[in-house]
């Protein structure tokens, strides 16, 4: 059988646990072992019992079984136990590196992919392939190995007629692999297929307001119906298929007992086989059928595992689209100079372009403002800044350093981000303010808080800043979650701030309160600030008015309203 790249991925994973699985195959050996003991002792024991009324076998029946049985139940737990541990340490290490995966991907994948869907491979087709690896040991190698002392038993006892009774082996084989093929594709468009039914739930589940305010019930219901009933058609051909192989296996098996009883009674009526000896391998043929048929039903298993596999691996396999260099130029300290240099970008999976030949320097301790139209351009210079995403053409350089050259993450601890939509994890107040800083002492922490005028609120909850925030920090208005989003940048102490649209989701006071603690940390900063309201913008140094992606204009307020050009339109329009 030729192992493919995906199954060699796979079994490099189970590798390093061989120990155990080798101590698991010296148990599945002693426990196959004691079932062959057990079926071959049948006969003799019923014919030296109830025909002889041999009582020495009757006390020889009274010590060994326990002890045969005692033997089999060890080594029953032992296989078991070992083969659950190798399963869970392995899809353990399965999720992590999937996990960490995700966390080094660029930004463009998190656009790309729907979160809906990463999980459902994280949660459903995980467990797919735990119930895979677990399985395969625990049922095959078992399993497989029972039936080849019964089968060693047979040969011993008869080897005409066990020659005869395993002809169901090469057919049973040959219906498994035809079965395969389809119960694998099935199962692939089955795991896709749940991902659509993972993100209509989340998707309805985060926006459930918006969905009862537009009465939107019906149709969402309607569209998850359609990917559930999706779901349901691709499992039917799955089972379709698996449902098969237990009672074709099961035909084969009963064909096998009419001919065995047939034969074998033509052999004790021949007196080439006594009636103990025919007992014995009635006893091993049944105690191996159900072993075969668990080794027929574990192909849906394995197929379903292996199609989970192929999903968990397509992202583990994907590869950042900024990569680190090799040997990172260090930034050293950080004087906070900004410059792009005919940077045209446009994201992957779309043809516009988001800015073109774009040129403009921010130099040390300046605030320059960037405002446009919707869809001008202006939060991709924040992201290209961050190292989301590298230009298709220029240079972005913060201190006369190429970001390209740079560390990633030395980069992100030299900036400072504030965004419109602001993202608190279920943690407390400390938890969700020293992210960028874990080593943050409480002091510190407290001297972000009163930078951002998030201390007054905080010091009001019921336990100060160890008061959980709950899942996405919903027991806050939208004004303390942003100055929460400004403690968190400030605790950091950037050089380099950076406001995205701030606050655009406020209402006026909370705007007014927000706008007041922005404007207390900005002093020897280099700011580069992401507005829609213009009013937030009208004081920085700089305004770079982006119009379709291309600087239309940029100047002081003042400057740009004397020109009269698109500044002076927009803020007309605002007023």
């Amino acid at each position: 059988m030729k192992i493919t790249p995906n199954v060699e991925a796979l079994l490099a994973y189970i590798r390093p646990h061989r120990g155990r699985l080798l101590q698991a195959a010296v148990a599945m050996t002693v426990l196959a072992a004691m079932r062959g003991a057990i079926v071959y002792v049948v006969g003799p024991v019923i014919e030296g019992i109830f025909n002889d009324r041999n009582m020495a076998m009757l006390r020889l029946i009274i010590i060994g079984l326990p002890v045969i049985f005692v033997l089999k139940a060890v080594a029953d737990y032992i296989t078991s136990y070992l083969i659950n541990y190798v399963g869970q340490k392995t899809v353990q290490k399965m999720r992590d590196d999937l996990f960490t995966r995700v966390h080094q991907l660029s930004m463009e994948f998190h656009w790309r992919k729907r979160s809906s869907e990463v999980m459902s491979r994280v949660i459903n087709d995980l467990a797919n392939v735990q119930s895979a690896v677990q399985s395969v040991p625990l049922y095959l190698v078992r399993d497989l190995f029972t039936v080849i002392a019964l089968i060693g038993v047979l040969f011993y006892l008869n080897w005409r007629f066990a020659a005869i009774s395993i002809i169901i082996m090469p057919a049973a084989a040959a219906l498994l692999r035809v079965l395969s093929k389809k119960m694998r594709r099935s199962g692939t468009r089955a795991q896709a297929t749940m991902g659509h039914i993972s993100h209509r739930f989340q998707e309805s589940l985060q926006g459930m307001t918006v969905v009862k305010a537009f009465n939107y019930e019906e149709r969402a219901i309607e569209r998850f119906r359609r990917s559930n009933d999706d779901f349901f058609s691709e499992t039917m051909r799955f089972l379709r298929a698996s449902s098969l192989s237990s009672p074709l296996m099961e035909l084969l098996g009963n064909v096998m007992l009419i001919l065995m009883i047939y034969l074998g009674g033509l052999e004790v009526m021949a007196g080439r086989m006594t009636s103990a000896d025919f007992l014995s391998f009635m006893a091993a043929f049944f105690t191996a059928y159900m072993p075969l048929k668990n080794i027929a039903s574990l192909n849906t298993r394995v197929q379903l595992g292996l199609a989970s596999w192929d999903r968990v691996k397509e992202i583990l396999d994907e590869r950042p689209d900024v990569p680190t260099a090799a040997r990172p130029v260090r930034l050293g300290d950080v004087r906070g100079t900004v410059e792009f240099r005919g940077v045209t970008y446009k994201y992957p999976s779309r043809d516009t372009v988001v800015l073109r030949d774009l040129n403009f320097t921010v130099r040390e301790g300046e605030v320059a403002a960037f405002v446009g139209p919707s869809g001008s351009g202006k939060s991709t210079i924040i992201h290209l800044l961050l190292r989301f995403f590298d230009p298709v053409s220029g240079t972005v350089l913060l201190d006369g350093k190429d970001l390209r050259d740079l560390d990633p993450s030395e980069l992100r601890d030299a900036t400072g981000l504030v965004t419109q939509d602001t993202i608190l994890f279920d943690d407390d107040v400390n938890g969700n303010l020293a992210i960028g800083r874990p080593d943050a002492t409480e002091a510190e922490i407290r001297e972000a808080a009163e930078a951002a005028n998030a201390h007054p609120f905080i010091s009001a909850m019921p336990q100060g800043y160890a008061t959980p925030l709950g899942e996405r920090g919903v027991k806050l208005s939208g004004g303390q979650r942003q100055r929460l989003a400004i403690a968190r940048a400030m605790i950091k102490k950037p050089r380099v701030l950076l406001l995205d649209e701030a606050t655009s989701n406020l209402d006026t006071a909370s705007e007014q309160v927000v706008q007041a603690a922005i404007e207390r940390i900005l002093e020897g900063r280099t700011v580069l600030m992401v507005a829609h309201r213009l009013s937030t913008v009208r004081n920085a140094d700089k305004i770079f008015v982006l119009d379709q992606g291309e600087l239309a204009e940029s100047g002081s307020h003042e400057e740009l309203m004397a020109r009269g050009g698109v500044y002076k339109k927009l803020w007309e329009a605002q007023s």
